[in-house]
C-alpha cells in the first residue's frame, strides 16, 4: 500500500494499492511533487469526471522498467500520454492526441503518491547538473517556453499579466526573446524576485494602462482578460495561459473591431526546459515557498491556496 492524495469529488489522503505496470510502463518512486494551480482548478470542477490521484509536476527514481538502463535513474515525465498511432502522435504532438490521457489531469493517476506508473516513452531523465530546486519546475517551465515557440517576441513590447508561479517562469523564459517586457502583478514580494533580475515590473494599483504588441495573460483569474483586451494594440496578439474551472464571459466586439489574434498556449517540450536549465542556470529556489510530507498533503494543499504563496512541494 501507499499514501496518495486522491480526488473523487472531494480531496483526501488515502491508502491506495501500489500501481501495477502494464504494457511499456515504468514504475517510478516519487520523491517530490509540486502543487500547481491546475490541481486546485480540478478540485473546483475544471475537468468534470476526473477521479483519481492528482499531481503532474514531479521528480522520482525508476524502480521497474523493461529497459534496465532506466532503473535507478532520476526522472520526470511528459504529462500527455498519447496513443502513439494517430497523426498527432506520429508528428510529435502527443499533447494534442485526441485519445490521450494526462498525468493527474485526465484518465490517468498522478504524482501526489509514493509511486506512479508512466509510459516509458514519456520518461525524461534529469541530469545530475540540475538541482531538485530547479528540476521540480520542468513541467511548468516547458509550458512557459512554449510561448516564444508560438509567437515571435523579438523587438516587441510585451505585457505579462500575472506574478504567480507560472507568471514568474514565463518572465524568465520571455526575457530571453530580446523583447521589451513589463510584468503586471499584485504581490510586491513576487515582483521583487523579477526586479532583482533586471525585469521591469509594476503593481496592479500603480499600473497606468497603455497598449502593447503582445499581452500574455497568466494570472489565473478571469478578471484579467478584459485588461488584456484593453492593453493590446490593434492587429496584435493576446496569449492565453490561464485555465480556470468557470466560464469566461466577455464582449467580443473589441477583438473583432481591433482584429486581435488570440493564441491559446498550454504544454511545452521538456527537452526545451532541460536545455534552458542547463544553459541559463537559473536559481528557482526562491520560488519554493514550503515543503510538506505526503502525510501532511492536505495541509500542503490548503497552504498553497494562500494568496502570494508560490510553489509548494510534497515530499514522499
Amino acid at each position: 500500500m501507499m499514501k496518495a492524495l486522491v480526488f473523487d469529488g472531494t480531496l483526501r489522503l488515502a491508502e491506495m494499492p501500489l500501481p501495477s505496470r502494464s504494457g511499456d510502463e515504468v514504475l517510478v518512486r516519487v520523491t517530490k511533487a509540486g502543487i500547481c494551480n491546475t490541481d486546485h482548478e480540478i478540485v473546483a470542477g475544471y475537468m468534470p469526471g476526473f477521479k483519481g490521484t492528482l499531481g503532474h509536476e514531479f521528480l522520482g527514481v525508476v524502480e521497474k522498467a523493461d529497459d534496465k538502463k532506466l532503473v535507478g535513474k532520476r526522472v520526470t515525465a511528459e504529462i500527455n500520454c498519447g496513443c502513439g498511432t494517430c497523426d498527432w502522435c506520429k508528428s510529435g504532438m502527443e499533447r494534442h492526441c485526441p485519445n490521450r490521457s494526462v498525468i493527474g489531469i485526465k484518465d490517468r493517476d498522478g504524482a501526489f503518491a509514493e509511486y506512479i506508473c508512466v509510459p516509458a516513452r514519456n520518461v525524461v531523465t534529469v541530469p545530475d547538473s540540475i538541482p531538485d530546486t530547479n528540476a521540480i519546475f520542468i513541467e511548468p517551465l516547458a509550458a512557459a517556453l512554449e510561448i516564444p515557440e508560438q509567437i515571435s517576441l523579438e523587438n516587441k513590447s510585451v505585457l505579462l499579466i500575472g506574478d504567480g508561479k507560472l507568471g514568474l517562469l514565463i518572465a524568465h523564459a520571455v526575457r530571453m526573446s530580446h523583447c521589451d517586457m513589463l510584468v503586471l502583478g499584485k504581490h510586491q514580494e513576487n515582483l521583487a524576485l523579477l526586479a532583482a533580475k533586471g525585469i521591469k515590473t509594476v503593481l496592479a494599483r500603480d499600473f497606468v494602462k497603455k497598449q502593447f504588441d503582445v499581452v500574455i495573460e497568466a494570472s489565473g483569474s478571469p478578471a484579467a482578460f478584459p485588461i488584456a483586451v484593453e492593453c493590446v494594440k490593434p492587429r496584435r496578439s493576446i496569449v492565453l495561459k490561464s485555465t480556470y474551472a468557470h466560464n469566461l464571459a466577455f464582449n467580443p466586439a473589441p477583438i473583432v473591431v481591433n482584429e486581435i489574434t488570440l493564441i491559446g498556449s498550454r504544454c511545452g517540450r521538456f527537452t526545451d526546459a532541460l536545455r534552458f536549465l542547463e544553459t541559463c542556470k537559473p536559481d528557482f529556489s526562491p520560488m519554493i515557498s514550503k515543503e510538506f510530507s505526503i502525510e501532511n498533503g492536505m495541509e500542503a494543499f490548503e497552504y498553497s491556496k494562500i494568496s502570494g504563496v508560490l510553489k509548494v512541494i510534497i515530499k514522499m
